[in-house]
C-alpha cells in the first residue's frame, strides 16, 4: 500500500521517480515521538488518503492508539521522513506483519504532499527502511501491493525493486467501484540503490 495524496509499497499514491520540491535530495529517516503518531493518525483519517489502504478486515484508519502500539511492536517498523531542514515528519515508511519464522514482512508508505519535501525523498526513504529490516531483522521476502489504477505507487514499488507477482482482482473498492490490488514481492538482492543522502538515523 501506498499513498501521496493531500495528504499516499503495500503502497496507496506515491511520488513517481520525478519528484522534486525542495531541490535536495537530502532527507531524514526516524522513529517516530509522539506528535508524529497523531500526524499519521490523522492522514489515515482523510478518505483521499485512507481509500487506498487495507489495514486488514476492510479497516482503512488507524487511531492513535492503535499507531501508538503499532510502534511498540516488534511485528512493525515505522519510521517517519521529512526533508532536511524541516522537523516536522513529511510522511511515514513502514514494513508491518513481520514473521521472523519465515523472513518475511509487508512494506506500505504514506506522504503528505502538502508538507515540505526534496527530490527522490520517498524513494530513499523507503530504500532506508527496507534496507533496515532486510538486515537488522533478516527478512527473506517483503511483499506489496498497490491498487490497480494508483500508477504512481506502482511506478514507486516498481523503482524501489518490487518485482510484479501477480493481480488479485475486483477486491478493493472505491466510492462504490470496484478495483484490482497489483500485488508484488522483493527479495534482497531485488532492491534499489541509494539514490541520495539522508540526515538522522532510524
Amino acid at each position: 500500500m501506498s499513498s501521496e495524496g493531500r495528504t499516499q509499497a503495500s503502497a496507496p499514491q506515491t511520488e513517481g521517480p520525478g519528484e522534486t520540491g525542495g531541490g535536495s535530495s537530502s532527507c531524514w529517516l526516524r522513529e517516530p515521538d509522539s506528535n508524529d503518531v497523531n500526524d499519521i493518525a490523522a492522514w489515515l483519517s482523510e478518505p483521499d488518503i485512507n481509500q487506498w489502504f487495507d489495514f486488514g478486515q476492510g479497516r482503512q484508519t488507524l487511531p492513535a492508539l492503535a499507531v501508538q502500539i503499532m510502534m511498540q511492536s516488534a511485528r512493525h517498523r515505522l519510521r517517519v521522513f521529512g526533508p532536511a531542514g524541516h522537523e516536522a515528519a513529511s510522511g511515514v515508511v513502514a514494513v508491518s506483519d513481520l514473521t521472523h519464522g519465515f523472513g518475511t514482512g509487508s512494506f506500505w508508505v504514506l506522504r503528505d504532499s502538502q508538507r515540505p519535501t526534496c527530490r527522490d525523498m520517498t524513494f530513499v526513504a523507503s530504500i532506508r527502511l527496507l534496507h533496515e529490516v532486510l538486515e537488522t531483522d533478516r527478512l527473506h521476502c517483503i511483499t506489496a501491493w498497490a491498487v490497480d489504477c494508483n500508477v504512481r505507487s506502482r511506478r514507486l514499488l516498481e523503482r524501489i525493486g518490487f518485482q510484479l507477482i501477480g493481480l488479485q482482482r475486483d477486491c478493493h473498492v472505491i466510492h462504490g467501484s470496484r478495483f484490482g490490488r497489483v500485488l508484488y514481492d522483493l527479495l534482497p538482492a531485488d532492491l534499489a540503490n541509494d539514490c541520495g543522502s539522508a540526515e538522522g538515523g532510524a
